[in-house]
């Protein structure tokens, strides 16, 4: 029998054992997965102060898909609702002599604790008084800083619909891909937070979506299927792996009545202006990536099957996104375009199988088209032609004991499969000189097949007045088995000529057809305790234990153009077994859940990643072999005999690709984190937060050549800074650069063994400062308002340019000249407005705006002519002497609500993105030469859309 087919009946097998043998009782199951679960606590007293046991306190909403959740208070007048979805809750309190007292409009969001402490008054149950709109907005059990969004700060603002990107756009430190009205929705989404990239933890209904690389972020999430989110940026439990942000995103769900929507959103060139003034017309830019056709259309439902028992959700959404691109034509003279669209479909069930038992399935499913990667320097006949479908299932049971335990088990799946074809018949070629390239697309042929089975599980036990306190011990565990295979079918021409100002220079040549495969089994699991002592100061302790395992299959590849038939060993990294311990705690200043200080330490270690990391040393991967190419006829092309392929003779370059082997003596790098907040509920609904963070990291990785070490590099080479016109002998001449070449007993293929190693040298620190307030939605208005900013100390970075989503682990490679004008010592800062004003007759005004600091970059020169080392482009300047300028982006959306019969109603919207008509350059041409300083990339024009929505 097919062995993937054993491993899935596998994992169902367990699952469904799991839920048969559950061995204890349960009771009153209500809520989603622990992990995003909310909770209300408190403390009842009497008018003289006095603590009430006996209490029934009784809480009733929508989201339950029972009728109602209850408790008792204990002897210390204490109860506990818990796990609760989110959703709106009606809570009563009722003790006979007593008047009874209801909390109205109670909200939960992902993984809140709203403590409501009551007080009540002698008097008859007859008797009852109502409390409105007090709900807290400061969680005093939480540790983290985390920023919570509901439907009322998700759904007001321009970019509402637009994905997680949008959704980011308005969290507090939060640096994601940049987008105007939607440019960027079928765009990998990428961010980082505090100056710091990489091993995001993004968990879509509990699935983790992320790609399987270091900054792999969430991908292509339907987000007008989604609730609720939460973005964490501090203090992650020892329930999650990684120090990168987290990202909760919960699905919408069922419920006792039947609710949809349909929506529709329109722009186009008509309705976009234009904003190059004279200074970008003249280098000859004409307009700023203008669209040519944008829309957006969803539609959903969700209701009963069956009341209080089996409830269903389902979505169906379809967007479009043509651009053109900035100063790049088709040979008929017209704009080259991106064309990117995707469509998409969710469906969730809820089944209540019990009071004490539930199930919940879910599946969302995508199919993105992707055509893009023209640019003033790549040709309309190398653009990226990729079709990508992305599969998210999970199967979940969940049950609780009272209040006091609960447990759930899930098992859930990521699917990415990717198609590259190429849109030319002649062979690729690029200019190392002018940058430009030009025939078959490097990465055509390419297969990706990636996927992670994920299945985990949680049991919690609540343990009040024992050993001087409150506790809730929590225990769990994470099984995450990644593959990646990215097959490289056989090309037409299984090569790349390489000129240099059009001489024939170099040619880079492919080993395809591959079928390589890389895999990574992680085994975290983790113990914790939230320990409440008298109810002022909360310690939230855990451990987390993991067994990380990344390695190659043995494999076997056929004979290519480029590469022998032949066979290869399994590859083993280092297993790592590591232990993180995690102390934070919130102490409430003033006692009445209002004020409190909070802070603690994290120690994260870095998750073995399969991209990047693991099929680094499979010899079966994509490799690109680079010679020294002498075109003997002249024509321009590559003819056999014109280089040497032996791989130990002098037309030997470098290989890139395959680093080589597992580094036997590898240390796993390391992140500690400490901060320290202050939060403090201003006035009802509305809190602010002051946040400081330093993170320091240990054991970074560099690549090593193990056969040229870093003393080999001891041939100085001396050349003269051309200055900005990249032309030598002129006015703007700078001085002189010197790098290093190794001795020619060194090069050849047999002197190219790559592997990771650990330097010292390449640790990082960041030094962050945050403010952020927050108004939830009352009294018709809501506010969200945050300033950052990030001393970075990067000694080493991984390239030329400082990345918006660089991973924190990797630094240059293990060269002298990796280490040229690398080094990332600047600023970096962030500001964010997000709000709405509902007016009388239902008319919504909202706005999002965001002030972002610009990327330090350096002058880069490309240098030729050297002995082993025959062209590098290095910076001239440090990292900082230039910056992009800094961004300023306004969106805003005027909207008016048309109540229809039977509580339905119709939205009708006017979205206006950039209505500054900022013309900022976020990109431009580094290299020094003819195009230096040259744009490539500024803020799109002005844009008008009008969008719909009907509800019911």
């Amino acid at each position: 029998m097919d062995s993937r087919f054993d491993r899935f009946r596998l994992r169902w097998s367990l699952v469904v054992l799991t839920l048969v043998a559950s061995p204890f009782p349960l009771a009153d199951l209500a809520t989603a997965g622990q992990q995003t679960a909310g909770s209300i606590v408190g403390q009842i007293r009497d008018e003289s102060g006095g603590v009430l046991p006996g209490v029934t306190v009784t809480a009733t909403s929508p989201a339950l898909q029972v009728p109602s959740v209850s408790d008792v208070t204990n002897e210390q007048g204490e109860y506990r609702l818990t796990p609760l979805p989110i959703g709106t809750y009606q809570v009563e309190y009722a003790l006979s002599g007593f008047q009874s007292m209801r909390h109205e409009d109670v909200r939960l969001t992902v993984g809140f604790t709203a403590r409501l402490d009551v007080v009540l008054k002698v008097g008859t149950l007859a008797e009852s008084v109502t409390v409105s709109g007090v709900a807290p907005v400061v969680d005093v059990t939480s540790t983290a800083a985390g920023t919570q969004f509901t439907r009322e700060p998700l759904e007001p603002p321009p970019t509402s619909r637009n994905g997680v990107i949008g959704l980011l756009a308005q969290a507090p430190g939060v640096r994601t891909t940049f987008d105007v009205g939607g440019s960027s929705v079928n765009t990998g989404p990428q961010w980082r937070a505090f100056g710091m990239g990489g091993e995001p933890w993004s968990l879509l209904e509990g699935i983790v979506t992320g790609e399987l690389s270091a900054g792999g972020a969430a991908n292509y999430w339907d987000y007008t299927s989604i609730e609720e989110a939460n973005v964490t940026t501090v203090g992650n439990s020892a329930e999650t792996p990684t120090r990168g942000i987290m990202l909760i995103g919960i699905v919408k769900s069922g419920g006792n009545t039947f609710h949809g929507n349909a929506f529709m959103a329109v722009t186009d060139e008509k309705l976009e202006g234009s904003n190059i003034d004279d200074a970008l017309a003249a280098q000859g830019i004409r307009s700023g990536n203008p669209i040519q056709k944008r829309y957006d259309l969803s539609g959903e439902l969700g209701g009963r099957l069956v009341r209080d028992k089996l409830w269903f959700y389902g979505n169906v959404r379809r967007r479009r996104d043509t651009q053109e691109i900035l100063g790049a034509f088709k040979p008929d003279g017209s704009p080259s375009i991106n064309d990117q669209f995707a469509w998409y479909h969710t469906e969730k069930l809820n089944y209540q199988m019990s009071s004490a038992n539930r199930l919940i399935l879910f599946h969302q499913y995508n199919h993105k088209m992707d055509v893009s990667g023209a640019s003033q320097f790549v040709a309309w006949e190398s653009r990226t032609n990729r079709p990508t479908l992305l599969d998210f299932r999970k199967l979940e049971w969940q049950g609780v004991g009272g209040n006091s335990l609960v447990a759930s088990v899930q098992y859930g799946f990521w699917g990415y499969r990717s198609i590259w074809w190429s849109s030319s018949e002649d062979p690729g070629a690029r200019d190392i000189a002018t940058q430009m390239v030009w025939g078959d697309w490097a990465s055509s042929g390419q297969r990706a097949y990636n996927r992670r089975h994920h299945t985990k599980g949680s049991v919690s036990l609540y343990k009040p007045d024992f050993f001087y306190g409150n506790h809730e011990f929590k225990v769990g565990a994470d099984y995450l088995a990644a593959t990646q295979a990215r097959r490289n079918l056989s090309k037409k021409y299984n090569y790349q000529l390489v000129f240099n100002n059009g001489v024939p220079f170099q040619l880079d040549t492919y080993n395809f057809p591959i079928n390589p495969r890389a895999a990574s089994n992680y085994l975290g699991t983790f113990v914790q305790d939230s320990w409440a002592i008298a109810r002022r100061l909360t310690l939230n302790m855990g451990l987390r234990y993991a067994h990380d395992n990344g390695f190659v299959p043995a494999s076997c590849r056929e004979a290519a153009d480029f590469a022998a038939a032949e066979c290869f060993d399994k590859a083993q990294f280092v297993i790592f077994n590591s232990v993180a311990p995690r102390l934070h705690a919130a102490w409430d200043i003033t006692g009445n859940g209002r004020t409190l200080l909070k802070g603690g330490w994290g120690r994260f270690d870095h998750m073995r990643q399969v991209s990047g990391e693991v099929d680094a040393v499979d010899p079966n991967v994509s490799t690109t072999t680079v010679w020294r190419w002498n075109d003997r006829n002249g024509n321009k092309l590559y003819d056999a005999g014109e280089v040497n392929l032996d791989p130990t003779g002098l037309d030997y370059v470098s290989k890139s690709g395959f680093e080589g082997v597992p580094n036997p003596n590898e240390k796993q790098p390391k992140v500690d984190e400490f901060s320290v907040s202050f939060e403090r509920e201003l006035i009802a609904n509305f809190a602010g937060r002051v946040t400081g963070v330093y993170y320091r990291t240990m054991d970074n990785y560099r690549t090593l050549n193990i056969k040229r070490p870093y003393e080999s590099y001891n041939i100085p080479v001396t050349r003269p800074d051309p200055g900005p016109d990249g032309r030598v002998g002129t006015a703007d001449d700078g001085g002189s650069v010197t790098y290093y070449e190794f001795p020619v007993a060194l090069a050849g293929r047999q002197n190219d063994v790559r592997t990771l190693t650990n330097d010292p040298k390449a640790n990082q620190n960041y030094k962050s400062f945050e403010v952020a307030t927050f108004k939830r939605l009352s009294n018709r208005w809501h506010l969200m308002v945050s300033y950052s900013m990030t001393k970075l100390n990067t000694p080493i970075i991984a390239g030329l340019v400082p990345s918006e989503s660089s991973a924190n682990t990797r630094a240059g490679d293990f060269t002298p000249n990796a280490e040229i004008n690398t080094s990332d010592r600047n600023r970096e800062w962030l500001g964010k407005v997000a709000g709405a004003y509902i007016f009388p007759w239902d008319v919504t005004v909202s706005g999002n705006f965001e002030h972002r600091s610009g990327i330090p970059w350096a002058r880069q020169v490309l240098f030729t002519g050297g002995r082993t080392i025959p062209s590098i482009v290095l910076n001239v300047e440090p990292i900082g002497t230039r910056r992009l300028p800094n961004t300023n982006l306004l969106d805003l959306r005027g909207q008016k609500t048309f109540s229809v019969a039977g509580g339905h109603k119709l939205d009708v919207r006017v979205n206006l993105f950039n209505a500054l008509n900022v013309n900022t350059v976020r990109g431009v041409t580094m290299r020094a030469g003819a195009t230096f300083l040259r744009p490539t990339t500024i803020v799109s024009p002005r844009i008008l859309e009008f969008s719909a929505s009907y509800t019911f």
